[in-house]
Protein backbone atom coordinates (compact mmCIF):
# COMPACT_ATOMS: atom_id res chain seq x y z
CA UNK A 1 0.00 0.00 0.00
CA UNK A 2 2.94 2.56 0.96
CA UNK A 3 4.49 1.75 -2.21
CA UNK A 4 2.00 2.28 -4.44
CA UNK A 5 1.84 5.80 -2.78
CA UNK A 6 4.99 5.90 -3.05
CA UNK A 7 4.97 5.53 -6.95
CA UNK A 8 2.27 7.88 -7.64
CA UNK A 9 3.15 10.52 -5.87
CA UNK A 10 6.77 10.16 -8.03
CA UNK A 11 4.80 9.86 -11.22
CA UNK A 12 2.96 13.03 -9.69
CA UNK A 13 6.47 15.09 -9.13
CA UNK A 14 7.79 16.71 -12.11
CA UNK A 15 11.33 16.99 -12.59
CA UNK A 16 12.96 20.09 -13.87
CA UNK A 17 15.86 20.60 -16.13
CA UNK A 18 19.01 21.77 -14.05
CA UNK A 19 19.56 25.44 -16.10
CA UNK A 20 22.45 24.88 -18.40
CA UNK A 21 25.18 27.15 -18.63
CA UNK A 22 26.53 29.46 -21.76
CA UNK A 23 29.51 28.71 -23.79
CA UNK A 24 30.05 32.23 -23.01
CA UNK A 25 29.78 32.03 -19.51
CA UNK A 26 31.88 28.53 -19.57
CA UNK A 27 34.97 30.62 -21.32
CA UNK A 28 34.22 32.98 -18.49
CA UNK A 29 34.68 30.79 -15.37
CA UNK A 30 37.16 28.80 -17.34
CA UNK A 31 40.35 31.54 -16.98
CA UNK A 32 39.73 32.47 -13.02
CA UNK A 33 39.37 28.23 -12.67
CA UNK A 34 42.72 27.89 -14.46
CA UNK A 35 44.51 30.48 -12.80
CA UNK A 36 43.27 29.19 -9.25
CA UNK A 37 44.76 25.71 -10.37
CA UNK A 38 48.11 27.38 -11.37
CA UNK A 39 48.16 29.35 -7.70
CA UNK A 40 47.76 25.87 -6.41
CA UNK A 41 50.14 24.18 -8.32
CA UNK A 42 52.57 27.20 -6.97
CA UNK A 43 51.72 26.93 -3.50
CA UNK A 44 52.44 23.39 -3.30
CA UNK A 45 55.53 23.19 -4.88
CA UNK A 46 56.67 26.61 -3.20
CA UNK A 47 55.87 24.31 0.48
CA UNK A 48 57.50 21.85 -0.94
CA UNK A 49 60.97 23.57 -0.93
CA UNK A 50 60.45 25.52 1.99
CA UNK A 51 59.87 22.10 3.99
CA UNK A 52 63.11 20.92 2.18
CA UNK A 53 64.97 24.14 3.25
CA UNK A 54 63.97 24.20 6.54
CA UNK A 55 65.13 20.00 7.04
CA UNK A 56 68.29 20.81 5.43
CA UNK A 57 69.18 23.87 7.71
CA UNK A 58 67.95 21.54 11.42
CA UNK A 59 70.15 18.97 9.78
CA UNK A 60 73.42 20.50 8.78
CA UNK A 61 73.74 23.67 10.79
CA UNK A 62 75.75 23.50 14.18
CA UNK A 63 73.74 23.94 17.39
CA UNK A 64 75.28 24.42 20.97
CA UNK A 65 72.31 22.35 22.48
CA UNK A 66 71.93 19.10 20.49
CA UNK A 67 68.51 18.40 22.42
CA UNK A 68 67.53 21.54 20.81
CA UNK A 69 67.96 20.03 17.43
CA UNK A 70 66.53 16.99 17.51
CA UNK A 71 63.43 19.14 19.26
CA UNK A 72 63.29 21.84 16.29
CA UNK A 73 63.59 18.53 13.39
CA UNK A 74 61.13 16.82 15.31
CA UNK A 75 58.71 19.57 16.01
CA UNK A 76 59.16 20.41 11.76
CA UNK A 77 58.49 17.27 10.74
CA UNK A 78 55.14 16.90 12.96
CA UNK A 79 54.11 19.82 11.16
CA UNK A 80 55.16 18.24 7.57
CA UNK A 81 52.50 15.97 8.32
CA UNK A 82 49.95 17.80 9.18
CA UNK A 83 50.44 20.20 6.15
CA UNK A 84 50.76 16.94 3.95
CA UNK A 85 47.11 15.83 5.84
CA UNK A 86 45.65 19.54 4.05
CA UNK A 87 47.33 19.31 1.46
CA UNK A 88 45.59 15.64 0.23
CA UNK A 89 42.63 17.30 1.23
CA UNK A 90 44.05 20.93 -1.46
CA UNK A 91 44.89 18.28 -4.12
CA UNK A 92 41.36 16.62 -3.95
CA UNK A 93 40.07 20.50 -4.62
CA UNK A 94 42.72 20.78 -7.57
CA UNK A 95 41.19 17.66 -9.32
CA UNK A 96 38.08 18.29 -9.09
CA UNK A 97 38.88 21.82 -10.45
CA UNK A 98 39.74 20.70 -13.39
CA UNK A 99 37.50 17.28 -13.84
CA UNK A 100 34.35 18.94 -13.26
CA UNK A 101 31.59 19.97 -16.30
CA UNK A 102 30.63 23.37 -16.13
CA UNK A 103 27.53 22.97 -18.26
CA UNK A 104 25.41 22.96 -15.56
CA UNK A 105 23.86 25.34 -12.88
CA UNK A 106 24.36 22.50 -10.31
CA UNK A 107 28.09 21.79 -10.88
CA UNK A 108 29.08 25.42 -10.86
CA UNK A 109 26.99 25.16 -7.05
CA UNK A 110 29.03 21.87 -6.46
CA UNK A 111 32.26 23.90 -7.35
CA UNK A 112 31.70 26.63 -5.15
CA UNK A 113 30.78 24.78 -2.57
CA UNK A 114 33.54 23.13 -2.53
CA UNK A 115 35.91 26.53 -2.02
CA UNK A 116 33.97 27.49 0.95
CA UNK A 117 35.12 23.77 2.24
CA UNK A 118 38.57 24.92 0.70
CA UNK A 119 38.43 27.92 2.61
CA UNK A 120 37.31 26.14 5.85
CA UNK A 121 40.43 24.20 5.33
CA UNK A 122 42.57 27.01 5.60
CA UNK A 123 40.75 28.74 8.40
CA UNK A 124 41.53 25.03 10.53
CA UNK A 125 45.04 24.70 8.82
CA UNK A 126 46.28 27.94 10.67
CA UNK A 127 44.38 26.58 14.02
CA UNK A 128 46.08 23.27 13.67
CA UNK A 129 49.18 25.05 14.27
CA UNK A 130 48.73 26.93 17.29
CA UNK A 131 50.43 24.14 19.31
CA UNK A 132 53.44 24.59 17.31
CA UNK A 133 53.73 27.95 17.45
CA UNK A 134 53.43 27.33 21.35
CA UNK A 135 56.21 24.58 21.14
CA UNK A 136 58.56 27.28 19.72
CA UNK A 137 57.70 29.62 21.91
CA UNK A 138 58.84 27.10 24.54
CA UNK A 139 61.99 26.34 22.37
CA UNK A 140 62.87 29.83 22.54
CA UNK A 141 62.53 30.75 26.00
CA UNK A 142 64.29 27.67 27.57
CA UNK A 143 67.23 27.70 24.87
CA UNK A 144 68.21 31.16 24.25
CA UNK A 145 70.22 32.36 27.46
CA UNK A 146 68.72 36.13 28.11
CA UNK A 147 65.17 34.62 28.07
CA UNK A 148 65.88 31.34 30.79
CA UNK A 149 66.78 34.58 32.98
CA UNK A 150 63.74 35.61 33.20
CA UNK A 151 61.21 34.13 36.04
CA UNK A 152 57.82 34.49 37.77
CA UNK A 153 55.17 36.69 36.81
CA UNK A 154 57.54 38.27 34.17
CA UNK A 155 57.87 35.37 32.19
CA UNK A 156 54.31 34.09 32.50
CA UNK A 157 53.68 38.04 30.89
CA UNK A 158 56.05 37.63 28.18
CA UNK A 159 55.25 34.10 27.20
CA UNK A 160 51.72 34.37 27.03
CA UNK A 161 52.11 37.61 24.72
CA UNK A 162 54.40 36.51 23.03
CA UNK A 163 52.59 33.41 21.94
CA UNK A 164 49.49 35.66 21.41
CA UNK A 165 51.25 37.80 19.08
CA UNK A 166 52.68 35.08 17.31
CA UNK A 167 49.27 33.49 17.05
CA UNK A 168 47.82 37.11 15.64
CA UNK A 169 50.32 37.19 12.83
CA UNK A 170 49.49 33.90 12.01
CA UNK A 171 46.00 34.54 11.82
CA UNK A 172 46.20 37.70 9.67
CA UNK A 173 48.72 36.50 7.13
CA UNK A 174 46.71 33.40 6.89
CA UNK A 175 43.27 35.90 5.99
CA UNK A 176 45.65 37.57 3.40
CA UNK A 177 46.97 35.21 1.84
CA UNK A 178 44.03 33.13 1.01
CA UNK A 179 42.13 36.64 -0.18
CA UNK A 180 45.55 37.63 -2.36
CA UNK A 181 45.62 34.19 -3.80
CA UNK A 182 42.59 32.90 -3.95
CA UNK A 183 39.68 35.47 -3.85
CA UNK A 184 40.03 37.24 -6.44
CA UNK A 185 39.31 34.39 -8.64
CA UNK A 186 37.20 32.86 -6.53
CA UNK A 187 34.77 36.04 -6.12
CA UNK A 188 34.68 36.35 -10.10
CA UNK A 189 32.91 32.56 -10.32
CA UNK A 190 30.84 33.52 -7.32
CA UNK A 191 29.49 36.60 -9.47
CA UNK A 192 29.00 34.30 -12.72
CA UNK A 193 26.69 31.85 -10.53
CA UNK A 194 25.27 34.02 -9.16
CA UNK A 195 23.81 35.89 -12.44
CA UNK A 196 23.22 32.75 -13.53
CA UNK A 197 18.97 32.51 -13.63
Amino acid sequence: MEFDNLKEMWDKEKISETPEISMIQQKEIHLPLERLRKKMRNEFWSTVVFFVFIILFFIFKDFHFFKFKVYCITLVASMMMVTGFYFFKFFQLYRNMGDINLSTKESLRDLMFQFKLNEQYYVSFYIAFVPFVVCEMLLIFDYVPSLKMIEGLNFILIFVGSCLLMLTVLYLFGKWWFSYFYGKNMRKIQKIFNDLK
